[in-house]
């Protein structure tokens, strides 16, 4: 029963959900899987106003952090950004 509990928590100590941080024009976000398939959420501090905006990119989602290719990085973050710009317009 010991090894068990043990088993659990060293489990649930190693699982961290997964959250991009990122900048593009100054603005920095962060961006995580939101609760359903295929659902992210970005968050930031825009022009003194918390963001909170859900997206379904999942593209923006595997290339945000991955600079292998400078094109989709610059697009993940773009595309971040401009989701941040029209959720402070919709304000």
């Amino acid at each position: 029963y010991i090894c068990n509990t043990e088993i659990t928590i060293e489990r649930a100590a190693t699982y961290k959900r997964r959250k991009d941080m990122a900048t593009f024009r100054k603005v920095n976000f962060e961006m995580r899987k939101g609760n359903g398939y295929g659902q992210y959420v970005i968050e930031a501090r825009y022009r003194g106003q918390n963001i909170k905006v859900r997206t379904t990119d999942s593209e923006a989602w595997d290339w945000i952090n991955d600079d292998s290719n400078k094109e989709k990085h610059n697009d993940a973050r773009r595309h971040c950004y401009l989701k941040i710009v029209e959720a402070y317009n919709n304000l």
